[in-house]
């Protein structure tokens, strides 16, 4: 099947940094994109240590974005924990539009800390978030984008995924799945017209990393240096850079790429 003129892309922690980016990079190649993030008022969850994206966070994504690209862009509250609220995003996606086309698990958190010293809560929500939502939300949507005979899933994973972080072993765990998951999905997906793909980066200034060098008491520059340090420039990686990968993999030149896992960190894997 060809692809629709104008896919239906849904994004999650779509309100600002890297997921913002993707959405702005799939508004700009055509498609009509939905932002889902908490969205709530003061939102914020007990074992992450910085705040997440509020209502009114979420409001000036989709105004900014709206302004360029006007009738495309809509938002949409979810907790991607959630399987109601997961359920209730993609059923107003489908009250107005055939379903999802391209589906973007960027939602994710992030908790430093050694392996003796992490609560459950701090290693339960990782998971949750990252891979649990990854698992809810592509339930939903590739039903849709089989019947149909085209899609695209692409899961924003980390360099994390396959290069351990020291005092990272949640989220370092976490990711590992999120790549796994993607494998074996795109060979459930194969033969419908239907790509699974995993990004993953390597450090990006967002607030997932400021937020986490704070809650370290380390200064702005003091995090993206120890972040970026294996970087083979020594500078983070830029959320367009990551946004032009799943823009790539979310069009129909890449139908025949699946169950990749694109690396966008700048050569640190490969030290």
């Amino acid at each position: 099947m060809p692809a629709p003129a104008t896919p239906v892309a849904l994004v999650t922690g779509g309100a600002r940094g890297i997921g913002f980016a993707i959405a702005s990079a799939l508004a700009e190649s055509g498609a009509h994109v939905y932002l889902a993030d908490l969205g709530r008022a003061g939102a914020s969850v007990a074992a992450v240590p910085y705040p997440l994206s509020d209502a009114a966070t979420l409001r000036r994504a989709v105004a900014g974005l709206a302004g360029r690209h006007p009738g495309r862009v809509d938002a949409l509250p979810c907790d991607v924990r959630e399987p109601g609220d997961v359920e209730a995003a993609i059923a107003t996606i489908e009250a107005h539009h055939s379903g999802v086309d391209i589906l973007v698990n960027n939602a994710g958190v992030f908790v430093l800390k050694p392996v003796p010293e992490m609560s459950l809560a701090e290693w339960d929500i990782q998971f949750a978030v990252i891979v649990r939502g990854a698992f809810l939300t592509a339930r939903r949507a590739l039903p849709g984008m089989v019947r149909r005979g085209w899609g695209r899933i692409v899961n924003v994973a980390s360099v994390a995924g396959h290069r351990a972080i020291g005092t990272g072993a949640a989220y370092t765990a976490a990711k590992h799945a999120l790549v796994g998951f993607t494998r074996a999905l795109a060979m459930e997906a194969a033969g419908h017209g239907v790509t699974v793909n995993a990004v993953c980066p390597g450090t990006v200034a967002t607030e997932l990393v400021a937020g986490t060098g704070r809650a370290l008491g380390w200064s702005p520059e003091e995090t993206l240096r120890r972040f970026s340090e294996r970087h083979l420039t020594g500078a983070p990686v830029a959320p367009e850079d990551v946004a032009a990968a799943v823009r790539w993999l979310a069009s129909p030149e890449a139908a025949r790429i699946t169950g990749a896992s694109l690396l966008v960190d700048d050569g640190w894997h490969v030290q």
